[in-house]
């Protein structure tokens, strides 16, 4: 509905105003320090919104395409973002969004990540000729590949890294989650399989040990980090689930679907 909302968990109600946008949107980060929103949309523009106010303070200009996905570095210094033009562009937030490297992706990029201590950035990329999706990891301070593709999966919607930096997850199309080395490339075990449908997101417990995935077969599910193991009973849902958040205590996971509905 082309809004950005903030909600009280604990009452379920909207907190003041809603942010507006022209178009709608397709991606959303908050800086660890709570106080700014970036949200992206198909006007190829980073909105960036003060989270007291719910008012627009800066707008970022310099893409060509629908913005997919954006991620923060660990020290909120620098903004990843990318879309549907094929470029990952990284910016610097002290310079009000300056450009600091565009890099051709070679395909529609779906998911971007920094890494734990913020020096590499891992990029998912689709190819909407049929071809399966690849993984790219990026040198931030060079803006040069330092690892792929890494291949294997089907569309990759999604891709985050462990805690500790040892690992790099990955959820696709074809219903699995991935697990790879991101020195080498390789694949850490098998492919993760329980869903039914498109994995579509996935989010680490703060502790590091548990992994949650939201997917179109309208579940959302829990699985062993280091072992790859499901645990626990899926969280049903009406419709398909499109994203899944661990609160920061891990007590508690958040979704959202295509019904417009949170769920906590």
């Amino acid at each position: 509905d082309k809004t950005i909302r903030i909600w009280d968990v604990e009452k379920g109600e909207q907190e003041g105003t809603s942010m507006v946008h022209k178009y709608w949107m397709q991606s959303l980060a908050i800086t660890r320090d709570g106080k700014r929103i970036l949200s992206g949309d198909r006007e190829e523009r980073i909105n960036v919104w003060d989270v007291e106010t719910h008012e627009p303070v800066e707008e970022w200009a310099g893409n060509t395409g629908l913005i997919w996905c954006i991620a923060l570095s660990p020290d909120d210094q620098l903004i990843a973002n990318g879309g549907d033009d094929g470029k990952v562009v990284i910016r610097e937030m002290k310079e009000s969004g300056g450009i600091k490297h565009s890099i051709e992706a070679g395909g529609w990029v779906t998911s971007l990540c920094f890494s734990p201590h913020g020096e590499k950035l891992a990029c998912a990329v689709g190819n909407t000729s049929g071809k399966p999706g690849v993984i790219h990891v990026y040198d931030v301070e060079s803006g040069e590949p330092v690892l792929g593709p890494i291949e294997g999966q089907a569309w990759v919607h999604c891709v985050l890294w462990s805690h500790d930096g040892s690992k790099l997850f990955s959820a696709s199309d074809d219903a699995t989650i991935r697990c790879w080395d991101p020195e080498t490339g390789g694949s850490i075990g098998e492919p993760w399989i329980g869903h039914m449908g498109a994995i579509v997101s996935i989010s680490l417990s703060p502790d590091g040990t548990k992994l949650a995935s939201a997917s179109r077969d309208r579940t959302v599910r829990f699985w062993d980090s280091r072992s790859g193991d499901p645990i626990e009973h899926p969280l049903q849902h009406e419709d398909p689930v499109y994203a899944v958040a661990f609160s920061p205590s891990g007590e508690f996971v958040a979704s959202g679907g295509y019904n417009s509905n949170l769920k906590l």
